[in-house]
This record gives structure tokens, sequence and C-alpha cells, in this order.
């Protein structure tokens, strides 16, 4: 479509991407002369009236949000059967394309971005908008390093239209909330857990739950908790760590309520970040800082003194007029002697009062000892930092800095580094007196344990087992023949000696139906990305079914086929289909890149094929050319042999 001119006012200029709703263009405004960027709805939601309705409700009420960390929605409207929204257009990167460029990011650059996500996000809570779908697809950074979040209420419209395409999982599995993963109403904390979940991936280069299938991703956010950071990067600190914990509580009610109370911790964060003093342990002790709008503050507002009146001073207009020398001699002051009278009485009355008084502290001198005469001291109270989780020299250096003392006992076969603070008293926050004595328990020399027999075991049982042992378990569900859920393999494998609290990663079997990944880059023109063989035993004379998921990464100018080769036990080729993609119906000259496609294939093997193990084969070669394959330039998690990819081994017998 480019080159077409909506409305006369937008033309189209490139395509920049495509996902499962919307194709998004860069294109020019030619009334105000500025570049924008244009979401067009696919057709299978154009067509729908009450998807539209929400749709257009939903971006008019986004273009309402007007904050530096939010990309501006300016127009909104239709050209025939085009439906469209016009958008800021930001130069940078998508956070996803920057993770994978990159890795992981710095924990200053991770803080930094979280930050700018929660500020424009927060501005939306304030507005009464939730974005429903937080994830680093839906974030901008552009090369100065400024964030900007995309799709403010458009996923919100997708999830109330009832649509049902197989294809759209609204919500994004891998970022979603718990109670979005349940079926729940999203809420502003929904979002929080979102950001959440992209902050940790972000400190980890991974996301902290993985799975093929939406359904698995969604009972991983429900039930289970991520791995700790500093396994995936040692470089996080602690009090970072508690505040990704926060955000991913499985209860909305434990997380900040919204975006707006993140970015507040978060900019706290990152100013005593900067500062670089050593004492961060006392950033975020727990319960959270109590500045975090929408909670009470604890500490009275310092009040200013009312102001003195000055001392009076005599008003020239009221001073006495002095007399004369002879006025003065004339005759007896009355007015001095009765004053002075009268002073005199009240100094005689006194004195049976002093009397009493002087009796009275004698005795109590006679009966009191002599230390009622120390004097009275205030007692100043400060707050116990945080040190649970670090090593205890660096606990050290922050109780002393707070003026407080410390004692050690180790704690034999803890889960944690040797040294580490795991637990304190008193509790982190309780306010005790200056040069009070702290108690760190830390971690002594971590027992070992042996690493049992599991595979051919049921992955729940292994977990089991391993957690009773005092390990951490990881599983990766792969595809294969086995029963589902059995172990297939472990690493490290049986016998091994480790740690306590050490990881051990099991690979199980998640059936035939497991998407198998390949990622597979052929000629820098299509990745495979995966494939689906459902069927992992075939007999003679039946046909043989798989289907392969392509992404194209540019435009393909060649038409090419797509060959699926079974070879036998013996290394010959048996059986085969070469067609163009989708039997003929979408040649790759077609392609647009970015929108991965799926490629069905049936091989019919021969009445007479030998029983045995088969290897299933693909690649691409151009049309007419079948010696000139398209070369495999990076193999990915598959084998790769005469630039022909092995997908998967399946049993060929009666």
């Amino acid at each position: 479509m480019e080159g077409t001119l909506l409305n006369g006012r937008y033309r189209l200029l490139e395509l920049l991407g495509s996902g499962g709703m919307a194709l998004v263009y860069k294109g020019v405004d030619t009334v105000l002369h500025r570049p924008v960027a244009i979401k067009i709805l696919r057709e299978a939601y154009a067509g729908d009236p009450a998807f539209l309705a929400r749709f257009q409700r939903e971006a008019r009420s986004a273009a309402r949000l007007d904050h530096p960390n939010v990309v501006t929605v300016y127009d909104v409207g239709q050209d025939g059967n085009l439906h469209y929204i016009v958008m800021e257009y930001v130069e940078g990167e998508d956070l996803k394309s920057l993770i994978r460029r990159v890795g992981r990011l710095s924990v200053e650059q991770a803080v930094d971005i979280a930050y700018q996500i929660a500020a424009g996000v927060g501005h939306a809570h304030k507005m009464n908008i939730i974005h429903c779908d937080i994830k680093p697809q839906n974030v901008l950074v552009t090369p100065e390093g400024m964030v900007k979040v995309t799709d403010f209420g458009i996923a919100r419209a997708l999830s109330e239209s009832g649509l049902t395409d197989p294809e759209v999982v609204w919500g994004s599995p891998t970022y979603f909330s718990p109670e979005q993963a349940a079926g729940e109403r999203p809420v502003p904390a929904s979002d929080v857990y979102s950001i959440g979940v992209v902050l940790y991936e972000m400190l980890a280069g991974v996301p902290p739950f993985r799975a093929e299938k939406p359904t698995a991703l969604a009972l991983m956010h429900l039930r289970e908790e991520p791995q700790p950071l500093s396994l995936h990067n040692p470089q996080v600190p602690p009090q970072l760590e508690w505040i990704v914990r926060k955000l991913l509580a499985k209860e909305p009610a434990a997380r900040y309520r919204t975006a707006e109370q993140l970015a507040v911790v978060l900019q706290e964060y990152r100013t005593r970040m900067t500062q670089a003093t050593g004492v961060h342990a006392t950033f975020f002790p727990s319960p959270p800082p109590p500045s975090i709008p929408g909670q009470a503050a604890v500490a009275p507002p310092s009040w200013p003194s009312a102001p003195r009146s000055p001392e009076p001073t005599p008003s020239p207009s009221v001073l006495p007029v002095a007399e004369s020398p002879e006025a003065v001699s004339a005759g007896p002051d009355w007015l001095t002697w009765f004053l002075g009278a009268v002073a005199l009485i009240a100094v005689v009355g006194l004195i049976p009062l002093w009397a009493l008084v002087y009796r009275a502290w004698a005795r109590s001198e006679r009966a009191a000892p002599p230390v009622l005469e120390t004097p009275t001291a205030t007692v100043a109270l400060i707050p116990v930092p945080n040190v649970q989780g670090l090593q205890w020299e660096e606990a050290r250096s922050i109780l002393e800095a707070a003026g407080l003392r410390f004692t050690l006992e180790e704690q034999k076969g803890a889960a944690a580094p040797e040294g580490t603070v795991i637990r304190q008293e008193p509790p982190a926050g309780q306010r005790v007196p200056a040069g009070s004595e702290v108690r760190l328990f830390i971690a002594g020399q971590r027992g070992t344990v042996k690493v049992p027999v599991l595979v051919n075991v049921r992955s729940d049982q292994a977990r089991a087992a391993l957690e009773q042992a005092g390990l951490q378990v990881t599983e990766q569900v792969v595809w294969s023949t086995q029963p589902i859920s059995t172990v297939l393999a472990q690493e490290p494998p049986a016998e091994t000696e480790i740690p306590v609290g050490g990881v051990i990663t099991l690979t199980v079997s998640g059936g035939t139906a497991v998407p198998i990944p390949i990622g597979a880059n052929l000629g820098n023109l299509v990745v495979l990305e995966q494939a689906e063989v459902l069927q992992a035993r075939v007999r003679p004379g039946e046909v043989f079914a798989i289907s392969l998921r392509w992404r194209p990464l540019t435009t393909i100018s060649t038409r090419y086929v797509v060959f699926v080769h079974l070879i036998g036990p013996d290394g010959r080729l048996i059986a085969q289909e070469d067609v163009e993609p989708l039997r003929g119906t979408r040649p790759t000259n077609t392609w647009v890149p970015q929108m991965p496609l799926w490629d069905p294939h049936q091989v019919a093997l021969p009445p007479d094929a030998p029983p045995g193990t088969y290897q299933v084969r693909t690649g691409m070669y151009p049309v007419g050319q079948p010696g000139n394959r398209l070369p495999v330039l990076d193999p990915g998690q598959a084998s790769v042999e005469a630039h022909s990819i092995l997908i998967v081994r399946i049993e060929v017998g009666p």
C-alpha cells in the first residue's frame, strides 16, 4: 500500500512492521509536513462493527494522553475499508529488539527505562486508562534513551471485542498478570505486574517465565515464582530485586497500586543509586517508603516557629519630661516610699514559705541517693537498615555508618552463598537507640547434595525430590514421543555433587503437540522459526504431515520451493514433497517482511518403505533449481547438512 493517500492527508511511505491485528507504516502528514506512524487494522477486525466501535472509542481515549513517555495519538480515521490510527513517529527501536541485540541491560539503563515506562503508564492511570498489554514490543527507545510507550487502549478494545481468532492471544501471555491469565478484568496493578516482567527481562536477559504454549505460561503466572534475579545477573542489587519481587506478586493488592506509585519508587532508587554512597541497603526497607502518592506520611510536617516579638522599646512620644532640679527637691517622693513599703511587706511574707521549701528539700536530700542529680537525657532512635541478602562485610559497613553495632551467628547448611545475611534481629525498619546491637545470621559453608537419577521419572515427582533436597528446579518442555511430563534429560547429570540451593535443569516431554523450536536463518531472507509434527510413528503407505512456520526478514524477489525429505535408516531419500509454500497459493515473492505464516506439507510414504528411524529434513531452493539450495547461515537450534535442516526423527514401521 506504499504511496496510498488516506483521506487526502496521510501518505503511506514504507511498511515498518506488522502484528496479529494491524500493519504499521511510516507516513507523512501532508498538511502539517511531519513524519507520522500509521497503524492500519487488518481486514478481519475492520469488518467487525462491534470491535470497530470499541477500537475507535479506546483510541480516542488514548489520544487524550499527553506525556513525554507516551506515543502521542494524532488522529483516528477511516478511508473506505481502511481504518487507521495516526501516531507520533519515533526514531529508534523497540525494547525487545534492544534486549535481543545487547542481551542483559545494565542496572542503571534498566532502571531508567523502567522508570520512564512507569511514568508514562502512571500518567494514563491518572486518566483512568489501563494499557492491558505492556510488553517490550510496545516500548520504543530512541537513540538518546527516551522511552515511549505505545498502543494504549488498543489491547483493551481487543479484549472486550469477543473475537475468537485463534491466532490472536490478547494480553501477550509472556507479560500478562495472573488476574489476566485467570480471565479477570485488568486493573492498574495489572500494568504494574507487566512492567515488573519487562524489568526482570531487561536485568536477566530472559523473561521470568518461558513456555511454548500460552496455557502453560498462564499457569506459571498463576502458580509459580520466578527464579531469583541473582541467578541470572549477580550484579542486580538486593534492593532492586526486592522491588521486582513486589512487582511480580500474585495478588494485585501486594503490588504498587498504580504505575505512578512505581515511578516514585524507581525515581527514589535512581536518586540514591547516583549518589554512590555505598549505603544502599537502606533505600527500600519493608514496608516500602511512605512517600508514595496515596499512602499516609509518617513524619509530621516541620511547622515554622512563631516569630518572636521584639523587646519593647520606649517611644519618644511617651518618654517622661525631665523635671528641673528645683522641682525634684521640692518635697518627699511619696510614690517611691509607698512602693518600697509594699515590696518590704512582700519579702517578709515570703520568709515562711521559703522555710517550708527548705525543710522539704532537706528531707529529700537525706532520703534520696545522689544519682538524682544526674540530668535526664533524650534517647535518639534510628531505623535499623535492611541488610538481609547482603554479604556480611557490606552489612557491617552499613550498620556502622548508621551508628549501630553487630554480632555474627553462622547458620550451617543455609541455601545461600557463604557469608550472606539470611536474617537480622531487630528486623529492618524497627527504630532502636543509637549504638544498639544488631544480630546478623549469616549463611555458613554450604552443604552439598548428590543429584539423584531423574531420567524417566515424572517431572512432578522429580521436582518434589529435588526441592526436598534443597535444590532449585527449572524445566524445559520439548517435543518428544515419550509420555507427557517424563524427564528426558537432566543437568547436572545424576550422581553429581552440587551445593545446597543449586539449580537443576530438567528436560521434560511435552508430547508431540509441542512445537519444535528451530530458528534457522536461510540466506538472510527468511527464518524457519519452528515446526509442528503431530505424528511420531508412521506406517508404510501412510501420509506424514508437518507444518513449518516461516518469518520473512525482508522483501523476497525470487519464488522458492520448500522441500520436505524423509531420509531412511540407510541414508537414502525414501519420500519427498517439493512445492511452493502453502501448496502454491502464496509464493515467496508475495511474502510480507516480519509476518509469520504457517506452511503445511504432506509426504506420502511408499508401501514398501523400510522400517526404522527416519530423518525429516527441509530447506528451500529457487523454482526449477533443486541443486541451488538457499544457504543456511545460522542453524539456530537445529543441525544442518548440505543446507538441509534436520527437523526431527520419526519411526516408520508396522
